[in-house]
Order: structure tokens, then sequence, then C-alpha cells
């Protein structure tokens, strides 16, 4: 039973379902009480996942990753996509595979894998490669003491963060503030409403950074991720905006908006979401970004609404 107690259920690939066995047809699987459904965690640490220092191998037509569980002709030197079955070449530095001599994408205990891929600096840019940008989204829909103890743990968060990475913050409740990081005398909040869904250009229109906002002048920044001149507001490095963050997390409160007795607060997290995805549209492709969503409760308001506004 000691043994049976410490066995990861997770494994090595971070993957939880909620049964252990797969129906083998729609009868069997109209008598599940519980959906069948896994839970994913892809950035979780592990001792046994591996890193390789150069990009995967991906599918011609789909863009899956060459892993165990693709077929290979060593022969012929391809592999099949066990996705859309598409016969994919292998490039001239797998010329050496055999049977006996193949890659780490294709041993059979390396399910999971990790890819450590080199960062593009371009020799015109005059400021060093970000560490990845990271937008922080806090939900006010909390009683006092929980939002305390979540500011505490954002900043704590901020200041473990490297000198370097890009900080950007969002705070929502019924509505989504947009906070700008980038002018520490006057606190400036873009505010959107919580039951409007927003594309990605919508947002970074009514941030600014459409594109009228793309145009260069004298004021572009060559340094600013993406190109666009206007990011730096919204995106600083954390050495820069720790000192605006936090007096801007000392002066926020909960969310003011007046909830009926025995109803939910109205959390709009879906378009919170949503407004951090489009603000990290702004960043160049490739660029490494997180969003790091601190919630406090189930969406009651707005898009991927889960649940009732009225306590049953």
């Amino acid at each position: 039973m000691s043994e049976m107690a410490q066995t990861d259920p997770e494994g090595i690939d971070g993957v939880r379902m909620t049964w252990n066995t797969w129906p083998r047809s729609k009868v069997e699987a109209s008598k599940c009480v519980i959906p069948l459904a896994a839970s994913i965690s892809p950035i979780r640490s592990h001792p046994d996942v591996p890193t390789l220092p150069y990009a995967p191998l991906r599918c011609r037509a789909c863009s899956a990753v060459l892993s165990p569980f693709c077929r290979v002709d060593f022969t012929a030197l391809i592999w099949i996509c066990p996705l859309c079955f598409q016969r994919n070449p292998f490039p001239q530095h797998y010329s050496a595979i055999s049977a006996t001599n193949v890659p780490a994408e294709l041993y059979p205990q390396y399910t999971t894998i990790e890819y450590s891929l080199p960062t593009p600096h371009h020799p015109d840019q005059s400021s060093p490669p970000s560490s990845g940008v990271f937008v922080f989204v806090l939900d006010t829909c909390m009683i006092e003491e929980e939002l305390r103890l979540a500011k505490s743990a954002l900043k704590q968060a901020i200041g473990l963060l490297p000198d370097n990475a890009l900080v950007g913050f969002v705070s929502f409740g019924t509505q989504v503030q947009v906070h700008e990081l980038g002018f520490s005398d006057l606190a400036k909040v873009y505010v959107f409403r919580g039951s409007k869904e927003l594309s990605k250009d919508q947002v970074l229109d009514q941030l600014g950074l459409g594109v009228a906002g793309r145009r260069t002048g004298p004021g572009f920044q060559k340094g600013a991720p993406g190109g666009f001149p206007g990011i730096t507001r919204f995106l600083l490095p954390a050495s820069e905006c720790e000192y605006t963050l936090d007096s801007l997390l000392d002066e926020l409160g909960t969310d003011q908006w007046p909830v009926p007795p025995g109803s939910r607060s109205l959390r709009c997290t879906g378009v919170a979401l949503s407004i951090a995805a489009g603000l990290l549209g702004a960043c160049s492709a490739g660029t490494p970004t997180r969003i790091v969503a601190l919630v406090g409760g189930p969406c009651t308001e707005g898009p991927g609404t889960v649940t009732h506004l009225i306590l049953l």
C-alpha cells in the first residue's frame, strides 16, 4: 500500500483522466456517470522528462510532432503522422537513424519531451532579448482577506521574475481593467465591458495598438516587443515596473459592483482572459508569453459563464 500511495498518478506526461479505461462503444460512453475528460499539465516539472536543444520535427499537413506513436520506415527515411497519416521525410541531419539508432523523440519511454529553443536576436535591436512576457490577471470579486492574500502572492511572483521579463497587469470583476504601467505619475486604466466578447484586433484598437498605433514615427522604439511603439505602455521590464505595480496593488480594492442578496458576484473571467490574450497579440511571433490568472470563483458574466448568478 505504501508503494501505491507514492505512485505518481499523473506520470511523466502530467495527464490525469476521470476514467482509467476508454469506452469501447457509444453505449458504454453513454453509461459513464462522469464525463470522459483529461486534466493536462503541459508545464509540469518532472525529473524524467528530457530536454532537447533543437526544434521539434513537425508534420507537413497537421503540424503534429514526431513522437513514439509515429510509424517509421527506416529504409525510406520517412515517418507517418498518427493523426492525419501524412508521410513525412526525415531531414538530412536524421540520415543516420536506424532501428538501433533512433533519436530521443522515438524512445518509447519519452512520451513527453521538452524542447529548448534558441531565442532569435536581431542585430538591429538595441535591447537584449526578453526573458518572456507575463500578463497577470487578478480577480477582484473576493472578500477582503482573500484579495489581500492574492495581492501578496502576486507581488512575490513579480519579485521572482528576471529583471528583463516583460510584465503586464489586468484586473477584473464585473468589468475588465487593463492597467497602463508606462506612466507611473498618473494611473491610467482602460475599462472593458464584461458582457461583450472582443476579438484580438478590437482589443488592440481599443488600447491604441491597432493599425494607427503601428505607424512608425519619431517616437518609434526598436526595442519594443513586436515593433509596436505603444506596447511599452502596458508591458514593461519587471525591474522598471515593480514599484508601480506594488503601489497599484496596494490601492486596488474589491469589486464595488452591487450584488443582490443571495446572488453571486458578476465575474467576467472569460472576457478578462480574452483581453489578456489580445494584449499579448501585440508581441512578435515566437516570443514566449504566459497569462497568470488568480481567480476566486466561477465565471458568471459574459463568455465562458459556467454557473447561475443565484445561489441555490
